[in-house]
């Protein structure tokens, strides 16, 4: 088994577990090729696809046979993903299947007449550049320096979780991991997928935490961050986030994703580290609904088209 589907394999037990759900991780291969796809897929109760909770994307891992001619790709991919299509159809595939960006290619599903959309994310290379990012990242770093607040990688999950129930009370979202689901996913993930890191006052006092998932040494995700309300504007989640960057590219990580840039405010937020804005696919079958309002549309581009022209549509 390669190392990013044991990672896989244990992330969807945590998944399992925590969200009483069933977790297949599947392969697809290309008739006369050794090229495959690996994708974990998410069912309800139902028997549905669906993402859980802590799921930015449906994770999904080509490898092509070793060659350098982009047509020889471009026929290994539409291969293993036209046989990953009529498996998602079997299953239900109702609300959103998420891609990751690295999978850009998302025709044989617009050829299966499925629904696409599309996110964004922003994407940042390591080892972290501080000079690329914005000067208020720079300033707030310097400040919470110059505070004494200090970060280093979480041994105590009591004090991640102070810190991110405490922004999802601000926020007013509901929290759905408790300190032994933080346990519970170190325990089962181990520390080389498993990530937290905290920021400490001087005082002692943990005010601002994240949680980061290593599936594959190409890109980590940033699951979780949050910051007690008082200390704010005192730098600490620029500091904590600038280590967990150094800390990340010692351990080998190329990328850092920060899992979404899809809401203005969060977007304006991610976008001062100097990161990539990458998009996202998503796909998702056609509901009755969805045809409906499609055939609506259609209608009412019909009747403005017809008013323009004297003409009477029935």
């Amino acid at each position: 088994m390669r190392v990013e589907e044991e990672a896989l394999q244990k992330w969807a037990e945590f998944n399992r577990r925590k969200w009483n759900c069933k977790a297949e991780l599947m392969t697809f291969r290309a008739e006369g090729t050794e090229a495959e796809c690996t994708s974990l897929f998410f069912m309800n109760r139902s028997g549905k696809l669906f993402l859980p909770p802590l799921n930015y994307y449906n994770h999904v891992v080509f490898k092509p046979t070793p060659t350098s001619k982009n047509y020889k790709l471009t026929r290994q991919w539409l291969r293993v993903a036209e046989q990953m299509t009529l498996e998602m159809t079997n299953k239900g595939c109702t609300v959103d299947f998420v891609f990751p960006p690295e999978i850009n290619d998302v025709r044989p599903w617009r050829w299966a007449n499925y629904q696409l959309g599309v996110k964004y994310s922003y994407r940042i290379k390591l080892p972290y550049e501080d000079s690329a990012s914005d000067t208020t990242v720079r300033k707030r770093i310097e400040k919470a320096n110059a505070l004494g607040y200090v970060s280093r990688q979480a041994d105590r999950m009591e004090d991640v979780h102070v810190c991110l129930i405490e922004t999802a009370k601000r926020k007013g979202f509901k929290q759905d991991l408790t300190v032994e689901d933080l346990e519970l996913m170190r325990s089962i993930l181990g520390d080389d997928i498993f990530k937290a890191y905290v920021c400490y006052s001087k005082d002692g006092e943990p005010v601002s935490a994240s949680v980061e998932l290593v599936l594959s040494k190409e890109c980590a995700l940033g699951l979780m961050l949050g910051t007690k309300k008082e200390h704010l504007q005192s730098g600490v989640a620029y500091q904590m986030t600038a280590f967990m960057l150094q800390d990340m590219a010692a351990l080998g990580v190329e990328q850092y994703d920060f899992c979404g840039a899809n809401i203005p405010s969060v977007a304006e937020s991610k976008s001062k580290w100097g990161a990539e804005l990458v998009p996202y696919f998503t796909v998702r079958k056609r509901s009755f609904k969805d045809w409906l309002r499609e055939a609506r549309s259609l209608l009412y581009s019909l009747s403005a088209v017809s008013s323009l022209v004297g003409l009477e549509v029935l």
